[in-house]
């Protein structure tokens, strides 16, 4: 079968396009005209053409990525699809009709959800139930983040955006029946023109939840556990004393951590790798989900042990003459705070230095604003670099430099050029520092903290 995806280079679509070539389809795609590391090396490794094959009508099928609508070439294309009568599906769609199967586990909130959502499928591989899965980031295990299998099992990150040819919420068109969320807060500024149009999108996915299924809430966010009145499913809660799942204490040793976890069915101590209390509280929330099925605290816990994380989640990339180099995806208030606090907590006596990119689409808002500077709170220094606007975004509405400066004080620095940032880090970037890089993508600014990194190597 030929199959061809408009927006093959995102994250969700290159890995669709990874599976069903391997599943033995013809797969070509197209995206913007150069596409970069690593989603190029995935595609050209597996021998997928893309922005080199013609619409035709030998196409079997056209599956849309939510990007398509961002270059003109894929819009040509969509236009040629349907002049052509080739069929076509969005990609949230396809993956709702060949990766969801019936009992369907999706993982839902404005944090978080990756790592709980990877850590879960990578439990579950090693049960006897072997799901299929799909979620957003690249796991350090030697696993594909999108696997479709034979069992009626399914893990997905379910993810509130709107975009592509969805006309609601991505994680709408998924059937649930167990339920995760880990927060419900107003992130897809984008999407959502106020925090009631968000919060009743996750309304309605609570309220799909059939009788026989489950929601898990955090019972640290107002946000999820407001939630629980939307279902006639069973609730059952984690992360506080009072949770059914809450950690009762952690060990930390030399190279791992030791978990103490109460659950319902006894004290489960496992250990991780994994650093910092977010991460903990992911497992956490994996735990609630793999136990509450039924998998043997056995297999949890050394499956637990064998997880590296995701990376670009308070990924260490690099130890280098005393500094130490962080990776981390975070850009919201709870992202940041979090990421923030665990090294604090885990290196207390070096200071940390924050090489922050904006880019998201919520943080470009001045309303994104209003809870950064406790974000920050821990933070010794944070370095704001250029900022990159969306044009769907008012001049009144967005971010400006001054803006943060004025949110968060003497401790922001904006350095606008690569040059400057290079050369402020070179000279200020001093042994027992850590610098982390906050950012959700984009090439320029990758290339940036590896020049840094290479700075102390050299």
């Amino acid at each position: 079968m030929h199959i061809h995806i408009l927006g093959i280079a995102g994250a969700m679509t290159s890995q669709l396009a990874v599976e069903l070539h391997r599943q033995g389809n013809f797969i070509s795609g197209s995206d913007q005209s150069k596409i970069f590391p690593p989603v190029s090396t995935i595609l050209k490794k597996e021998n997928i053409m893309v922005n080199t094959v013609e619409i035709t009508k030998d196409i079997d099928l056209a599956i849309i990525g939510s990007s398509y609508n961002l270059f003109e070439n894929t819009q040509k294309e969509f236009q040629q699809i349907k002049k052509n009568n080739i069929p076509y599906i969005s990609a949230t769609e396809y993956i709702s009709q060949h990766i969801a199967k019936t009992n369907s586990i999706v993982i839902a909130g404005s944090f978080g959800k990756t790592t709980i959502t990877s850590l879960t499928s990578w439990i579950l591989s090693h049960s006897l139930l072997k799901p299929s899965y799909m979620f957003g980031g690249t796991p350090k295990n030697k696993f594909s983040p999108l696997k479709i299998n034979n069992s009626d099992w399914s893990v997905l990150e379910g993810d509130e955006s709107i975009h592509g040819l969805d006309k609601s919420a991505k994680f709408l068109y998924y059937p649930v029946k167990y339920l995760l969320i880990t927060s419900a807060d107003w992130e897809h500024k984008d999407s959502y023109a106020n925090e009631n149009l968000n919060f009743n999108a996750f309304k309605k996915l609570v309220s799909k939840i059939p009788s026989d299924g489950f929601l898990i809430v955090n019972q640290q966010k107002t946000s999820a556990t407001k939630l629980s009145q939307s279902t006639q499913s069973k609730i059952i809660t984690y992360n506080s004393p009072e949770s059914d799942y809450f950690i009762e204490k952690y060990i930390r040793h030399n190279d791992y951590t030791s978990l103490i976890i109460h659950t319902p069915n006894g004290i489960l101590k496992l250990n991780t790798t994994l650093i910092g209390q977010f991460n903990y509280e992911n497992i956490l929330a994996s735990v609630a989900i793999c136990d509450s099925l039924g998998i043997s605290h056995y297999t949890i816990a050394k499956s637990v042990f064998s997880y590296k994380g995701v990376k670009r989640r308070l990924e260490l990339v690099a130890s280098v003459k005393n500094r130490l180099f962080f990776d981390d995806f975070a850009q919201s208030e709870d992202r940041i705070s979090s990421t923030i606090n665990s090294l604090k907590l885990y290196f207390p006596n070096k200071p940390i230095k924050v090489l922050y990119q904006p880019h998201a689409s919520f943080s470009q808002y001045k309303s994104s604003l209003c809870h950064l500077k406790d974000a920050f709170t821990k933070a010794d220094e944070v370095v704001l670099s250029q900022l990159k606007f969306s044009q769907k975004i008012d001049k009144k509405d967005r971010n400006t430099a001054k803006d943060f400066r004025d949110c968060l004080g003497s401790k922001l620095i904006y350095l606008p050029l690569r040059k400057q940032i290079l050369e402020y880090y070179k000279s200020s970037l001093m042994p027992n520092d850590i610098l982390i890089y906050m950012s959700s993508g984009g090439l320029e600014g990758n290339r940036i903290f590896k020049s840094i990194i290479k700075l102390f190597k050299n």
